[in-house]
């Protein structure tokens, strides 16, 4: 007689058997991820709603339903899957109706770990870099804009999801995102159109297909930004929205002027001077170039064009004895790294932190601010990689590396963070 357990494996099978049958998967990729979760959205075809298989080394298998499911185009849907009582520091497979994808939990308290950064990439890009980042297996992927270059000015979700699709179904994109965790934030040419800012006329659009599309975290905002946080091991990551808050050019340069706008703004100023006392290092996502002195209509998509929020923030830094930042940054088309050294932007002058600039993944190279103190190069097929070295001491030690598609190292720096209240 067949056992109970032997039957209701049969069924499951031939359950996943079916549901292959009539669904293809899209795209898929995780994010969101902690200690203990993590969010996988999916892309399929057809009307149904198959299941999650998640697994682990020294586990059973699990499986988990679609936490939401969003009918998108005719015969697809977009499904959000919510994955919980995960394990920290541990690798997991899942799998969707045949597609599988991997991601590791994140590790809790004093932890060594290592991040890959890129942006700007061609709507669908085969480029060879993507595999080259895959190959070196980071924690997390940190996609800093630019997913694709649609620049779309119309204001309709489909016209987004299309873009999401064409970027996510590149075969090369896809070996990245399913084998890696990615946290992803806009920039201009995937948020809006060119040099877009909060009178984009897609903005909307942008903002609706973004929470649909991307595995993101809680949202620091109900207004509709992006801008969120989240910790690894004992790194702070502060994640800016540097578009959909943004004033126009219109706007005269002066106290009025913002790229961040005033509710960002101070969540940011609460947010480092909250990890100035807790974390040993926080990390600021901000994707447009912070450094400049130049001036002029050129230069207004980036910091220059906003010096005087800049000079706010750099004073608030500097004032409130906040040494335990760093920025990492896209949208140049260029790996650069300044140790600090032309970062004074502060009334005493001081360099504040350092910055690192990854791009372009594929995209013709530009340099745009500066001067960086270890060099500015331009792309195409250009990535970062970011390597915490944290053993639990008394500080961590942080490693930059500006790298091409053919993995060869073009800049590199490193330094230390010593850990708030512990004397060493």
């Amino acid at each position: 007689m067949r056992s109970l357990a032997a039957t209701i494996l049969i069924v499951l099978v031939s359950s996943a058997a079916i549901a292959s049958e009539t669904t293809a998967v899209l795209w898929m990729w995780s994010g969101a991820v902690t200690t203990q979760t993590a969010r996988v959205t999916v892309k399929v075809t057809g009307e149904g709603a198959p299941p999650l298989s998640l697994e682990a080394e020294g586990e059973a298998p699990r499986s988990f339903a679609a936490a939401v499911r969003r009918p998108t185009e005719p015969g697809t849907s977009v499904l959000v899957f919510e994955l919980s009582q995960l394990r920290p520091d541990t690798h997991y497979r899942y799998a969707v109706a045949g597609a599988e994808g991997r991601f590791r939990s994140h590790p809790a308290g004093a932890a060594s770990f290592m991040i890959a950064l890129g942006s700007c990439a061609q709507t669908g890009s085969e480029h060879p870099v993507f595999a080259t980042i895959a190959r070196h297996e980071s924690l997390l992927f940190l996609h800093n804009g630019d997913l694709h270059y649609e620049d779309i000015a119309e204001n309709s979700v489909d016209v987004f999801r299309r873009a999401y699709g064409r970027a996510l179904g590149s075969a090369s994109q896809t070996r990245l995102f399913r084998s890696t965790a990615v946290n992803y934030v806009w920039d201009d040419h995937d948020f809006g159109p060119n040099n877009s800012d909060r009178t984009s006329p897609s903005r909307e659009a942008s903002r609706a297909a973004y929470r649909e599309m991307v595995p993101h975290y809680p949202f620091a905002s109900n207004s509709g930004a992006i801008y969120h946080a989240f910790t690894i091991g004992r790194v702070r990551f502060l994640v800016g929205d540097a578009r959909s808050e943004r004033d126009p050019p219109q706007v005269p340069e002066g106290p009025e002027r913002t790229m961040l706008g005033a509710e960002q703004k101070a969540w940011l100023k609460r947010e480092m001077l909250a990890a100035r006392d807790r974390y040993p290092l926080t990390v600021w996502v901000n994707s447009v170039p912070w450094i400049g002195t130049d001036t002029g209509s050129e230069n207004e998509d980036r910091w220059t064009g906003f010096t005087t929020e800049r000079a706010e923030l750099a004073a608030f830094i500097e004032q409130n004895g906040i040494h335990n930042l760093c920025v990492l940054s896209g949208d140049a088309h260029m790996v650069a790294i300044d140790d600090g050294t032309h970062n004074r932007y502060g009334p005493a002058g001081r360099p504040l932190f350092p910055v690192f600039h990854a791009a372009a993944l594929d995209r013709k190279g530009s340099v745009k601010g500066g001067p960086y103190s270890h060099g500015a190069f331009g792309g195409p097929g250009q990535f970062g990689l970011m390597r915490v070295i944290d053993t639990g001491g008394p500080e961590l030690r942080v490693e930059w590396s500006g790298r091409t598609h053919e993995d060869v190292e073009l800049v590199r720096y490193t330094f230390s963070c010593p850990v708030p209240g512990v004397t060493r």
